[in-house]
């Protein structure tokens, strides 16, 4: 008795898997959707305006009336969500991309179709076919939608559930469910492509660019292998939202449990920005970076290498350099810079950030690196501006002009007429401290570089690894000034200081992923219209 009962246990569990398997083959590879055609269109209603094009939505309607003899969108429902859908198939012949339109009425809807396919019919199971540019068409109503492909499959998919109901527009992308044969045609095809790229370039000019385009060219394509290969889902929304007037585009991508893709994402996820205090929420421009270093310790070691090999070369060919005791003093110089870089790429994460905002006259900014010996890298500058003393423009370095923070700061006399228009004409300041080097530039900067120089990397932040916040109205504004008056910078100043003066872009981690984020305040569409003018 105790046997058949684990017997019939073991056979439930066994149909429940079956079914989870089923249920999971049946779910499309790749959704597209659309709010509604009223949200959508009411979207670009306001969004028209910004821009000079009023009244999108009555002006497509009439477009609709026309196409159709005054019928508009008879039976179709404008307040439900509608696209296609796609399910790829391991084995046979890929199936064909299915349509849903949702139904209001389907005898006017029918009605409509028939307009431009006078030979619609409808078999006995109600399953519609027609000819539509010499293709047979098949269409059946649903659930309230009538879903539409060349070859309907058996089971129709909920649109309900495979819709976005978070997004206007949202493409949804289930990688995971790729057959490998479609991921390796389409890896092939793009490898191919580069390579056609590559040709097509005009030579490079030094082995430098080569070696840089040959890296860029094998880490894209390696970008892209593993999240073929690794990838679970991508998704990608876009949002207008009338009453915050704000757009957001979102690319979310998630990768494959136990794969190097997840793993890759997961330490990304784990980063804690070294620089998220520097600059404030009203700095008319903020970049934050921080990235786990997508190389080994051996792929980092041949790169350096492979560097220190070339800039050798251009050394020995640099004809400004008269004897062998400036070459070998040159060399010197490069690799202990590159001994620094390779040390802290080895660190396994790279951080840096930069602040353009208001010093008070004129703009300023800062900037701030952080590196594994950042005492070295300030000795480095000593030897290079002792070497150097001759050269009239480092006669404009003073050493040691102010200490602050742990940090030894040099000051650099700015000989640039572009720059002191822009920045003034207080100096540039370098300064350098164990774990990471600054610059300063603009109104106040010292000041402002003593501040920064102060502030303490939180141990918890909202400010994702990768980071970029912007207010383009109060930019314009700050770096062409009060005295200017292109029509722009008038526009700019009404925009400014208010909130749909915004552009932020940032790598947020997501649960098992990362998502790109861009919100944009929907104010600045005029502004970016009037300066392609």
């Amino acid at each position: 008795m105790r046997r058949s009962k684990w017997r019939v246990a073991g056979l439930a569990v066994l149909a429940v898997v079956v079914l989870a398997t089923a249920a999971q083959a049946q779910q499309p590879t790749v959704v597209f959707s659309i709010r509604g055609i009223d949200a959508v269109l009411d979207d670009a209603n306001f969004v028209g305006e910004e821009v000079g094009q009023e009244d999108i939505k009555s002006k497509a309607d009439s477009l609709v009336e026309q196409f159709t003899g005054g019928k508009g969108l008879a039976g179709i429902d404008r307040t439900k969500p509608l696209g296609m859908y796609w399910t790829a198939s391991a084995d046979g012949p890929q199936a064909q991309p299915v349509l849903f339109v949702p139904v209001s009425d389907a005898d006017d809807l029918k009605e409509l179709i028939k307009m431009f396919a006078p030979d619609l019919d409808e078999d006995d199971d109600g399953t519609w076919s027609a000819n539509v540019g010499g293709n047979k068409v098949s269409g059946k109503v649903s659930g309230g939608y009538l879903f539409i492909s060349q070859e309907l499959p058996a089971k129709l998919a909920d649109p309900a559930k495979i819709a976005s109901a978070k997004y206007d527009i949202a493409l949804d992308v289930n990688v995971a469910g790729i057959p490998a044969e479609l991921k390796e045609q389409f890896l092939q095809q793009m490898d191919a492509q580069a390579e056609r790229s590559q040709e097509n370039l005009p030579d490079a000019k030094n082995e430098a660019e080569k070696m840089s385009r040959e890296w860029g060219r094998k880490t894209t394509l390696a970008m892209f292998k593993s999240i073929v290969n690794d990838g679970d889902k991508i998704t990608i929304g876009v949002d207008m939202d009338e009453k915050s007037r704000l757009g957001t585009i979102e690319i979310g991508l998630t990768g494959k449990a136990g794969t190097g893709l997840a793993s890759a994402l997961t330490a990304y996820g784990k980063i804690q920005p070294a620089f998220a205090g520097l600059g404030s929420e009203t700095a008319p421009f903020r970049l934050v970076v921080s990235h786990p270093v997508p190389a080994s310790a051996m792929e980092l070691d041949s790169f350096f290498a492979s560097a220190k090999s070339m800039l050798h070369k251009a050394v020995d060919e640099d004809e400004k350099l008269d004897t062998d005791t400036e070459r070998t003093a040159a060399k010197g110089l490069l690799d202990r810079g590159l001994a620094i870089a390779l040390a802290t790429a080895k660190t396994g994460a790279l951080h840096s950030a930069f602040v353009l905002e208001s010093g008070g006259d004129n703009p300023r900014f800062i900037e701030a690196i952080k590196v594994a010996n950042g005492e070295e890298a300030g000795k480095l500058v000593d030897e290079v501006v002792k070497l150097s003393k001759d050269d009239p423009r480092i006669g404009k370095v003073k050493l040691d002009a102010a200490k602050h923070g742990g940090a030894r700061i040099h000051e650099v006399e700015v000989d640039d007429e572009d720059a002191e228009e822009m920045f003034g004409e207080d100096p540039l300041h370098l300064a350098f401290r164990t774990d990471s080097m600054w610059i300063s530039l603009g109104g106040k900067n010292l000041d402002a570089l003593k501040k920064a120089l102060d502030t303490k990397p939180a141990s918890k932040t909202a400010t994702s690894p990768i980071s970029l916040q912007a207010k383009p109205a109060a930019l314009i504004v700050l770096i062409h000034g009060d005295d200017s008056d292109e029509d722009i910078v008038e526009s700019a100043k009404e925009i400014a200081g208010k909130p749909g003066d915004k552009l932020n872009i940032d790598i947020a981690p997501t649960p098992g992923g990362a998502k790109l984020r861009i919100v944009f305040g929907l104010d600045l569409l005029g502004l970016a219209d009037q300066s392609e003018e």
